[in-house]
């Protein structure tokens, strides 16, 4: 039973897409026992297990027969800066170096027209009223501004956000179609207004392929407090929460590109753009090549010429558990085409440096293994065993990644058959200054590409240049 809805609730979910079954099963996973789906792992993926060597990338020739329609980049972007101003750790030359970040001339302009003496508070050294100018609701309110509008870096001199950047830098890139940004619909008004306004963006036609796309507020999760009650606004209206990174599967679905690059809006530095191009080119080449080897043999296949296929099967088959190569050849037929005809991914990973986040291992779902990205909270960590092998992991996934997303006759899949929604979870946060629980949709590219075609490639640690909190842009990677 869903608790104290009443029908202008349930009239005001309806008309944002949240159906009463959708409801009633949100319930039902909140107030259950049940703990969240745990992965079993293996072991880590490692070089020549899980992880390609760099001579089997340099083995495979270059693609320059592709019959591609596009290339495109997708990037989530839709987040707060929330939490990017953590001052933690905050020592005595903060106060001076501030001045070297980009972001201070937003700072600076804001004290200007308030009439604040800012270099006062920076020889007093005052932080509380740093923070305050800074995050005050009633001020710069710096915390709820997109992260993605955020001055990051100086280009050719000019203060730019990730946003601009990144349609700066895709002039020179791989990509040959549409940057699709998601972002929130509140936002899409000042995004614009400041991509437009844009000094590095004046001789660019960005609106030609530059594509936005919101977070579908069907996917929203309804919230519940420690009563189990449901949280409400202060008008009385049910609040409904974001539920993470997953819910854009919606929106990755709707790209028609042949290939999507997924990178995340935070990862970025003037100082590896031509690096990052480089590892675009190698992950394009081996998503490339996996999908024409796996399209020549579904081609094959699928006509069921079983005399003629009885050798490639056997190859195939070769490597797979006992119980699969006493099947018949029709079965073995099945069970091929099925593993192969799937979207695929091609994921870089670098080396880990206690990075947050999630890792490449092989995980056993009771039937088979598989490579996944594993995130931390997924794996049983009072089982010493399955600690040991979640420390024993050396890789770390950056999100630089490329996806394929046709069949083999060219048809768009539909990327939720191959999700696995039991992966999703229970999520506690502060809303309106209670504790409250949520659940959070499986991961983007954890639980929403559970049963895709994953490679995994390394890549260099230099690409990896995080932005997690303003702190970071006083690293020597994002000052020029």
């Amino acid at each position: 039973m869903t608790k104290n809805l009443n029908k202008n609730d349930l009239d005001l979910l309806s008309s944002i897409g949240i159906s009463r079954p959708e409801i009633d099963s949100q319930v039902e996973f909140i107030n259950s026992n049940k703990k969240e789906k745990i992965f079993t792992l293996s072991r880590p993926c490692l070089t020549n297990d899980g992880i390609l060597s760099s001579d089997e990338i340099n083995n495979m020739g270059p693609i320059d027969d592709m019959d591609m329609d596009s290339i495109s980049r997708f990037i989530p972007a839709s987040g707060s800066s929330t939490r990017m101003f953590d001052f933690n750790n905050v020592n005595d030359t903060f106060f001076n170096d501030i001045k070297f970040l980009p972001l201070f001339s937003l700072v600076s302009s804001y004290c200007k027209i308030k009439d604040v003496d800012l270099s006062q508070i920076l020889i007093e050294k005052d932080l509380e009223q740093l923070k305050d100018i800074l995050l005050s609701e009633k001020k710069m309110n710096l915390g709820n501004f997109p992260k993605a509008m955020l001055p990051f870096h100086l280009l050719n001199d000019i203060v730019v956000t990730p946003m601009e950047e990144i349609i700066f830098y895709s002039l020179g890139d791989i990509i040959n179609s549409s940057l699709f940004f998601t972002v929130q619909k509140a936002d899409e008004e000042a995004i614009l207004k400041t991509l437009k306004n844009s000094i590095l963006l004046k001789d660019i036609n960005f609106e030609d392929f530059v594509k936005f796309s919101y977070q579908d507020s069907s996917t929203n999760s309804l919230c519940f407090d420690t009563n189990n009650d449901i949280v409400r606004n202060d008008n009385g209206d049910i609040h409904t929460h974001p539920s993470g990174h997953g819910a854009l599967l919606s929106n990755l679905n709707q790209v028609g590109s042949d290939y999507v690059f997924i990178n995340n809006i935070d990862n970025i530095s003037p100082k590896t753009r031509l690096l990052r191009y480089e590892i675009s080119k190698i992950l394009y080449n081996v998503a490339a090549n996996t999908k024409k080897k796996f399209d020549m043999i579904l081609k094959t296949f699928i006509e069921r010429n079983y005399a003629l296929l009885r050798p490639s099967i056997d190859s195939i088959i070769g490597s797979m558990p006992g119980k699969i190569k006493e099947e018949t050849i029709e079965k073995k037929v099945d069970i091929i085409i099925d593993m192969l005809n799937k979207p695929i991914r091609v994921c870089g990973v670098v080396q880990d440096e206690d990075s947050k986040g999630g890792k490449p291992f092989w995980v056993f779902d009771g039937n088979s293994e598989s490579v996944q990205i594993v995130e931390e909270f997924q794996v049983n960590m009072k089982d010493r065993n399955q600690k040991a092998i979640w420390k024993s992991g050396v890789y770390f996934n950056p999100v630089e990644m490329i996806c394929s997303l046709k069949d083999f006759r060219g048809i768009k899949f539909d990327l939720f058959e191959f999700a696995e929604n039991s992966l999703k979870m229970k999520v506690e946060k502060n809303i309106f200054g209670k504790k409250s629980t949520f659940i959070e949709r499986p991961g983007l590219w954890n639980g929403c590409m559970h049963y895709w075609h994953t490679t995994f490639v390394e890549i260099p640690k230099a690409c990896f240049t995080p932005v997690k909190n303003f702190g970071d842009l006083f690293l020597p990677i994002h000052r020029t």
